[in-house]
């Protein structure tokens, strides 16, 4: 297994009138002396610094290289043995959250890891609204509001971790499409149109420079693949992550939030299917949701016989607000209790405390809130749970195609990966009470959490994983969710619980 980028400490012989070779060519020697590889690559802003370092070091020099294969590819060269200092930047560009960590390539581990909102939410707190932003002219803006959320995180992680950002030689990179077009600076907005085709699938690999990252200048940057329009490169590095495509057994990966994403299949066969399927979880629909951060409740549960919840919330903060996670616990928890019938709507009959009118609809209360704090009520509406079965039917309409299309049952699938920026914290009992996850035994899944960024770590750790990446985007065999004509279908029948 070998890092994104590598250091290799050299001491380089003096110039002499005997060998009077240049700085350079006395510096790749060694390198191909040390590492047995026979193509040494130099970008043109490299050489003239590593000239100067090799002089004043007296030849006793750290080379910094990203391998291609045959070849290495410098990045930087400094003076001294630096080989116990080099750090790479995952990074999740989320639609909505923007996600960093900064892993030590010399121990693999995560030393620090930040997240904040990308700005790109002041053109649209939807991706169909920056698309039609970006196709009248707006991809710069774009593109500098996206650069400017991951070089502020980068700064976070490295002031958390007293990390110099110029250590930082390697960048791992995984985004929807959209999402990887804007970072690249390309104009996504074809995309909104039928056959939803991307400028680029596959991207080539860049520098920190060209992208304005702030970490090395030449710093190397990966980017994974994506395939189709509403299947990206988050998607790719779930897969990387879970070991879908080198499994033996049949497996199941799902990604649900803004878009439905599953893959099925193993080392011999992947399929997969992508569409929108509304906010529900990313803290945009439910009128009390907001996003995974202290306060936000994660977990609910109803008494069955005095229907009163009791909930906790995240870091133990006074409640406001419901996660991903406890919108789903709550939902679960209504239904199991009998206070919502299979279609999402509330049975009045069942007497409790909780119903409240709020804003002209019925509401069932779940926190009180502390009006003198500013804390306001967590509530749940009848909109609010029609909106999250949506997403349900969405997410079963894309595991029932994919199963017809192969011949498999249910039953076949022996292993289930979910992702997604609330997977880690995601009740399975709760998501399988309401069919969001198929009823499938417990012991059978297994929760990556964010996936996208686990896969961009995993690259970072091993770079035989880039070409995985890219051979996993080749091999998959990609059907567009809401242009399947089963999809409409499928999808009332599965509109309840």
């Amino acid at each position: 297994m070998s890092m994104l980028t590598l250091k290799y400490y050299l001491e380089v012989p003096a110039s002499s009138l005997d060998n009077n070779k240049g700085d350079i060519d006395r510096i790749s020697a060694g390198l191909k002396d040390v590492t047995g590889t026979r193509s040494i690559e130099w970008p043109l802003s490299t050489i003239e610094t590593a000239s100067k370092v090799v002089r004043s070091s007296g030849g006793k020099i750290t080379v910094t290289v990203w391998p291609d294969g045959d070849r290495l590819n410098v990045i930087t060269t400094e003076a001294g043995d630096t080989t116990g200092l080099n750090f790479g930047v995952a990074i999740d560009i989320g639609t909505t959250v923007v996600a960093v960590e900064l892993v030590d390539l010399t121990s693999g581990k995560t030393i620090a890891a930040e997240g904040d909102v990308s700005g790109q939410v002041r053109y649209g707190d939807d991706l169909l609204t920056r698309l039609h932003f970006a196709g009248q002219g707006g991809v710069e803006e774009l593109r500098s509001a996206l650069i400017d959320t991951i070089n502020g995180l980068i700064a976070r992680v490295c002031t958390d971790s007293g990390v110099t950002s110029t250590r930082i030689s390697a960048v791992s990179a995984a985004g929807n499409t959209s999402m990887t077009h804007t970072f690249l600076g390309i104009d996504p907005s074809p995309i909104r149109f039928e056959p939803y085709t991307p400028v680029i699938n596959h991207v080539p690999r860049l520098s920190a420079k060209e992208l304005g990252l702030d970490v090395l200048p030449n710093a190397t940057v990966y980017v994974f693949p994506s395939v189709g329009g509403y299947f990206g490169g988050d998607l790719i590095s779930g897969a990387v992550a879970s070991g879908i495509s080198q499994a033996e057994e049949i497996s199941l990966l799902l990604d649900i939030g803004t878009n439905v994403e599953v893959i099925l299949g193993n080392k011999d066969w992947l399929l997969a299917l992508a569409g929108s399927a509304g906010p529900a979880l990313e803290g945009g629909v439910a009128e009390c949701a907001r996003r995974a951060a202290p306060g936000a409740i994660e977990r609910v549960a109803i008494d069955r016989v005095t229907l009163e919840p009791s909930y906790k919330s995240i870091g133990e903060s006074p409640a406001y607000g419901l996660c991903g996670s406890g919108l789903i616990d709550v939902i679960a928890q209504l239904y199991l209790s009998g206070l919502i019938d299979s279609t999402g709507r509330f049975i009045l009959e069942k007497k409790t405390d909780r119903w409240r009118t709020i804003n002209g609809r019925t509401a069932y209360l779940i926190a009180k809130g502390d009006e003198k704090n500013g804390i306001p009520p967590t509530y749940i509406t009848e909109k609010d749970i029609q909106n999250l079965l949506r997403t349900k039917a969405a997410m079963v309409a894309a595991l029932t195609i994919l199963l017809n299309s192969v011949g498999l049952q249910l039953d076949d699938i022996r292993r289930i990966y979910t992702a997604g920026s609330f997977g880690i914290n995601l009740s399975v009992d709760s998501a399988t009470a309401i069919g969001l996850y198929p009823r499938l035994p417990a012991e059978r899944f297994t929760q990556l959490g964010n996936g996208s960024l686990l896969g961009a770590r995993k690259t970072l750790l091993d770079s035989s994983m880039t070409a995985e990446a890219e051979r996993i985007a080749d091999k998959i065999t990609y059907l567009e969710l809401n242009v399947h004509p089963e999809f409409m279908e499928i999808f009332r029948s599965a509109s309840y619980i």
